[in-house]
């Protein structure tokens, strides 16, 4: 399975719709960040179910469907003029997306890694020694409990 972008030309819509949102204005910037958002949703999921992850704009392809689903609906929900293509079937869709996504989080199934993932190990922080370290110093008698 491989990993590839998801640009907004992907996410498909019928000609009428496609012609209300090019006469909106500012609607190419909104739309990008709605998809935008979408990805960080699923690849967040897919990190918290326990899966690596790449941080380069990219899913996989087994997700791909979801993502242009939920990115389509919430495009039709963002603007009042496009009210009239929320159809029953595009919701449907959406609900199954988040659904979908869900799994994904609680971690089935499984997600193919990416050819170079980002470390998603545990990471050890070590705090910086600000002077002098307090030892406590021992008798020998102390030492032996005598």
């Amino acid at each position: 399975m491989s990993w590839n972008l998801i640009t907004t030309a992907d996410i498909l819509l019928t000609p009428a719709e496609q012609a209300v949102l090019n006469n909106l204005a500012g609607s190419t910037t909104v739309c990008a960040g709605v998809l935008s958002a979408i990805v960080g949703e699923f690849i967040e999921a897919i990190q918290q179910g326990g899966n690596q992850i790449v941080l380069d704009g990219t899913v996989p392809d087994a997700i791909r469907p979801q993502v242009i689903a939920r990115t389509r609906w919430l495009w039709l929900c963002e603007f009042p003029e496009l009210k009239k293509f929320q159809t029953r079937e595009r919701s449907d869709l959406n609900s199954a997306a988040v659904k979908y996504r869900d799994q994904i989080a609680a971690g089935h199934p499984k997600i193919a890694p990416p050819d170079n993932p980002i470390g998603s190990g545990v990471t050890l922080v070590t705090m910086p020694v600000t002077g002098e370290p307090k030892l406590r110093r021992f008798r020998w008698r102390e030492e032996d409990g005598v």
